[in-house]
């Protein structure tokens, strides 16, 4: 799978310089073991998935709320944060034990017209598709009574239902949370790949692994960062004697590489306390 890194992922997830490599099942390329991403995905974007024996259910939780909660752990105050859909909606995170329970999800219902109901917003894990086969679903089996559904969701969603002769909308908004999709339990399993094994942690166990391995990747970026700086001024540094005390000169009238190399090797000699490192045969041929 192949994809294009956006310049703000290219910011948070990518730095070659501090990613390690392996090499790839058939041995023709490397291929990064883990990216040094500088915010928790898993518990942002939200996980699920399925292997042999064990599965993972992570939902996803807002961006900034997740920065602050590590802000928070960082400065060793108390946090708490609980999850987010994109799909708006409600969810009641009363059974949600920090990241080890259950959250309540229902999708949101304007009811504010009695012969119709129009649902502006769905619970998290549903599509409009399956939002309406569900209702449709709880109507056959005479669990609510409805007149007829459609869709009309275009940037936003919206879902209109029409109702029969004598049904007004606040009759039916309690029957679609209890018989349809329009209400649903989501059970969590925090579980996630640490140090090559599998682990179920809390939410709060995530927030403050991540803000210290966050804390070791910035220091190694800053580091990298000095050392490629110290680099950069160890080579203006050899040009800017090279060119000012004409060790140039030197190697006019030298025959071989090997002497050139130790003719300007011994041009920079008077110099050497002006010079920060040693000089490798790295540096002669810059």
């Amino acid at each position: 799978m192949e994809c294009r890194l956006t310049p703000f992922a290219r910011e948070i997830y990518y730095n070659p310089e501090l990613t390690n490599y392996e090499d790839s099942y058939d041995g023709r390329r490397k291929e990064p073991v883990t990216f040094p991403c500088k915010i928790p995905m898993a518990i942002i974007q939200g996980v699920e998935g399925i292997a042999v024996g064990m599965s993972t259910k992570i939902l996803p939780h807002n961006l900034l709320e997740v920065l602050e909660a590590e802000k928070k752990c960082l400065q060793g105050k108390e946090f708490q944060i609980f999850p987010d859909f994109p799909t708006g909606g409600f969810v009641d995170v009363t059974n949600y034990d920090d990241g080890l329970g259950k959250v309540l999800v229902r999708a949101k219902l304007d009811v504010s017209d009695p012969k119709k109901i129009v649902i502006t917003e769905l619970p998290f894990g549903c599509t409009t598709e399956s939002l309406m086969d569900s209702i449709e679903g709880a109507s056959k089996k005479n669990k609510i009574k409805i007149g007829a559904i459609n869709d009309f969701t275009t940037d936003t969603v919206e879902i209109e239902i029409k109702l029969p002769r004598g049904v007004h909308s606040k009759d039916v908004e309690d029957a679609l949370y209890a018989f349809t999709d329009c209400e649903t339990s989501i059970s969590v399993n925090l579980l996630l790949i640490n140090n090559h094994f599998p682990v179920i942690m809390t939410l709060t166990q995530v927030i403050e692994y991540h803000a210290k391995k966050l804390v070791s990747i910035l220091k190694q970026e800053l580091e990298n960062e000095k050392k490629n700086l110290q680099d950069r001024l160890h080579a203006r540094t050899l040009e800017q004697i090279f060119i000012e005390e004409r060790i140039y000169k030197e190697i006019e009238t030298q025959k071989t590489r090997a002497a050139v190399y130790t003719a300007v090797q011994n041009g920079f000699i008077p110099f050497m306390d002006k010079i920060k490192r040693e000089i490798t045969p790295e540096d002669m041929k810059l």
